[in-house]
């Protein structure tokens, strides 16, 4: 379009010229000029060529809570698009309504449909479930304001079918006035963890780790201030919160209170690394405060991935919880890595069997992941197919595997290891686990993924099959993102 706009204006000017200055052929040629008047001549003016609009990217394709990034400042009210005035329907991304620049609302919707199979035995799992079945709306109001309402209708708890305490995931509201302070409020994720903090629909197997489920804090209210620097070559985010998120409790389990997060992000290597692909390097740590207020445990529980078995029962903590974590993100081309570290430390003050403290319980967990893009798409989290399926193409095939540890100890102790929640040394528990997947996407709409996990219990008496033996599970997933 821009090519043939540029020869139809080239033609109308050459048109609106003199015979004399068209044609060199017409008449006589022009005397030639002094030098003085050249110099003083006034250059003709160049075109100015347009420059092509590209469509802002969608709330789910735009940065992710991979880094909760800062949002990108609002475009000039001379650069909107000539509908951009007055009231309108829009479905670029999203459906959305809008009133100018000073209203926007998206709708949204994930359903996620699984069906599993694992280990012979393990009745409780349903072999077909609608995972998630989430709707939302975001937007923003005069640009500075921007708000997240998100609710699940469906999910549902594996190993007790119940629903979650609050069927309400992100409600929250975002001020952007200063662009490198933004501040956030409301219920959102707090900041720790690079495999938490990716959305479930961008992520690259159909679960997250171990260390993600039960070691990261997920979602809790709260205030938090953020940003980002160099061209977003280093981010942060920082913020106190009500509890220490939603991972930490359950039916039986009351969760940490107020917490302090911290987390930040950068790209260091961005310089150097030309032709490396990006290597992002990020850290986070949270300090929450525990009570012993409870007649329950209020420890952290280690689970299966899948069935959610446990193998690590809670213990008796009190005094703080501080949990620390390192990630690095690498992506090149159609390939990408991951790898995480996570470590938690609960004070065990009073505790003991005579009131007495008792060393620390401890939480670590790893995971190193890959992927590779068979169909040579450069990577993105969502991965967007050159070719979608019926459109041309067949969609982007990609292959990932990730093996993970999650396990729990004391940091200390002179006694005999016990299972027992006020045992002053805590026996060891653990699990690792094989994840071998292919994901299908098909369109920006729909996604299909297969997972085969292998996991293996480390206390034989707490496996959840005979003999401490290895055992797979399996599942398909199919997802449909509006």
């Amino acid at each position: 379009m821009l090519p043939l706009l540029t020869c139809l204006v080239a033609a109308l000017t050459l048109g609106s010229q003199p015979a004399s200055a068209a044609d060199p052929q017409a008449g006589a040629q022009p005397e030639a000029k002094t030098e003085k008047a050249k110099k003083n001549e006034k250059k003709p003016k160049k075109e100015k060529k347009a420059k092509k609009k590209s469509d802002k990217p969608a709330p789910d394709e735009g940065p992710t809570a991979t880094d909760t990034d800062a949002a990108p400042a609002p475009a000039p009210a001379d650069q909107l698009e000539p509908d951009g005035k007055g009231t309108r329907v829009t479905w670029k991304q999203h459906p959305s309504f809008r009133i100018g620049s000073v209203f926007r609302i998206d709708l949204e919707a994930k359903f996620q449909e699984d069906v599993r199979d694992t280990y012979v035995g393990e009745p409780d799992l349903p072999r077909t479930q609608l995972h998630r079945n989430r709707i939302g709306v975001q937007g923003h109001l005069f640009k500075q304001i921007e708000y997240e309402v998100e609710r699940e209708l469906t999910e549902k708890e594996l190993d007790a079918g119940k629903t979650p305490k609050s069927p309400w995931k992100d409600v929250n509201v975002n001020l952007t006035f200063v662009k490198n302070a933004q501040v956030k409020i409301g219920k959102f994720k707090i900041p720790f963890g690079l495999d938490q903090l990716t959305g479930v629909t961008h992520n690259d197997f159909v679960y997250r780790s171990l260390g993600a489920n039960y070691l990261a804090p997920a979602r809790d209210i709260g205030l938090m201030v953020h940003g980002s620097f160099l061209k977003h070559g280093f981010q942060y985010w920082s913020g106190v919160f009500r509890h220490d998120g939603d991972n930490a409790r359950s039916s039986k389990i009351a969760g940490g209170d107020e917490t302090f997060a911290s987390r930040a992000t950068g790209t260091p290597f961005r310089a150097l690394a030309q032709g490396l692909g990006e290597i992002g390097l990020g850290t986070a740590f949270t300090v929450s405060k525990l009570s012993d207020d409870s007649f329950r445990p209020n420890g952290l529980r280690g689970r299966t991935i899948m069935t959610q078995h446990v193998f690590y029962e809670p213990v008796y903590v009190k005094g703080a919880r501080r949990r620390w974590e390192a990630d690095v993100d690498w992506t090149v081309g159609p390939a990408s890595a991951r790898a995480e570290y996570t470590l938690v430390s609960d004070d065990r003050r009073q505790q003991g069997i005579g009131d007495n403290d008792l060393p620390n319980a401890r939480a670590r967990s790893w995971y190193v992941s890959g992927t590779w893009l068979l169909t040579g798409e450069a990577k993105a989290r969502p991965v967007k197919a050159d070719g979608e399926f019926l459109q041309g193409g067949w969609g982007a095939l990609e292959v990932a595997a990730r093996y993970e540890r999650l396990w729990f100890d004391s940091t200390g102790g002179t006694d005999v290891p016990f299972r027992n929640p006020r045992a002053e040394t805590i026996l060891p528990a653990g699990d690792r686990a094989l994840t071998l997947g292919v994901s299908w996407t098909l369109n920006r709409f729909v996604k299909v993924q297969v997972n085969g996990i292998r996991e293996q219990v480390e206390d034989s008496e707490r496996n959840p099959v005979p003999n401490g033996a290895a055992f797979w599970s399996r599942v398909i997933r199919l997802q449909f993102v509006l």
